[in-house]
């Protein structure tokens, strides 16, 4: 059973993933034989050698996560488990013993992903002038968010051990439990999470806010406010968006946004995200995260006990949570054609609202504006596509513009 657990995480999750990577890797090498498009050629070789270095980071690192998965379950869990259980007290609550295993499976994880993250940070991204991050602020966000993922993981591992092992029906009611704090975070997010990260101030351009605050009027978009945020401390990259649900909502605008766009082309990017509101898109990638979450919990609340035994666990709460972390990548990934499918639609959706606010040709020229600024490769494979974009590609929007190539 170990050997077919451990077959099965690669088949279904690792090869797959670096087939992908594979068939996007050898597109833009063809690609970036063919004339320059959208951008300028220097910018267009520039932007397809990132994607190839992003890629070859890529299927290091799903190869990692494979040899990771195969020491875990092959006998880390068991070393783990009897490692911490040796340092409680005999008289330790069972439940706290279950909650120390749980985050100490989830800190281990954090270490093992922290190398890829510095050489992406301070190394990839650094070369490709995208990263302005400082070691300073990379280790006090990373203090930040290990604190954050102790606490909100700490409370959110009780309440599901509680659940897994009192209720005959865990999985349903976990599943509940669980899609209920992804949307308490939601909601907390704009307010109490992202100011952690980065600084929020209020939009001063008087004017600008001016015709923001009578845009979202006019199709009723109640918000806390219109924020700039810091975010050229990180990254040179430009963005945009809608934080939060119910009275917490805000606009949130990059500083860099600021500098390279216009009024007018801030207005159009504005008019594509207020898409997404007017058509309840929110609401509708919670009910595809809920689907999700159902599966994930389905499947491991009807696996045979002995491939517990065989990991080295215990079928208990804290058992039950570490096999879903370790699963949850596959079955997110085999829903990633599903959660594209449907974003895909939502996007097209947006930016024909967003033009209908502005115009085509105005949306048009903010599009390819980004995709200059952000350096972003213009060309996928339909394969990779069909994984994993959120967003169709950029030419297939720009087409669906009118837009003269």
């Amino acid at each position: 059973m170990l050997i077919l657990f451990i077959a099965l995480f690669i088949c279904t999750y690792t090869l797959p993933s670096i087939i992908l990577a594979i068939l996007q890797f050898k597109h833009i090498k063809a690609e970036l034989r063919k004339p320059a498009i959208l951008l300028e050629s220097e910018d267009y070789i520039l932007a397809g050698e990132y994607a190839l270095a992003s890629l070859r980071l890529d299927i290091l690192s799903k190869i990692t996560e494979a040899l990771v998965f195969a020491l875990w379950v092959s006998f880390g869990l068991h070393l783990l488990s009897t490692e911490l259980t040796s340092l409680f007290p005999i008289d330790t609550n069972p439940l706290w013993q279950g909650v120390a295993l749980v985050l100490s499976f989830m800190l281990i994880g954090s270490i093992i992903d922290l190398p890829f993250s510095l050489y992406k940070t301070f190394w990839l991204d650094k070369k490709f002038h995208f990263s302005k991050q400082t070691p300073l602020i990379f280790i006090s966000d990373s203090i930040k968010t290990l604190f954050l993922s102790l606490i909100v993981g700490g409370i959110v591992t009780t309440l599901l051990i509680l659940i897994i092992e009192h209720i005959s029906l865990w999985w349903i009611v976990g599943f509940i439990v669980l899609l209920a704090v992804v949307i308490l975070a939601n909601f907390i997010y704009p307010t109490l999470i992202a100011p952690l990260f980065n600084t929020f101030t209020p939009l001063e351009d008087e004017n600008l806010k001016s015709r923001i605050e009578s845009l979202l009027n006019s199709i009723g978009f109640k918000s806390s406010g219109v924020f700039v945020i810091n975010a050229s401390r990180h990254d040179g990259r430009l963005n945009a968006y809608f934080g939060g649900l119910g009275k917490s909502k805000r606009v949130v605008l990059f500083d860099t946004l600021l500098d390279k766009i216009s009024a007018d082309g801030l207005i159009a990017i504005l008019g594509h995200e207020l898409g997404h509101f007017k058509h309840n898109d929110i609401f509708k990638n919670i009910i595809i995260m809920a689907c999700v979450f159902f599966v994930l919990f389905f499947v491991v609340g009807h696996l045979p006990l002995q491939l517990f035994d065989t990991i080295g666990l215990a079928h208990n709460g804290a058992g039950i949570l570490i096999v879903m972390l370790l699963i949850s990548p596959v079955i997110a990934f085999w829903f990633m054609p599903l959660i594209g499918y449907f974003s895909r639609k939502a996007e097209y959706a947006a930016d024909e609202f967003g033009a209908d606010i502005s115009s085509k040709h105005c949306l048009a020229n903010v599009l390819v504006r980004l995709v200059n600024e952000n350096k972003s490769f213009p060309s996928s494979h339909p394969a990779y596509i069909f994984f994993y974009y959120t967003h169709p590609p950029l030419l297939q929007r720009l087409k669906a513009l009118d837009y003269e190539l």
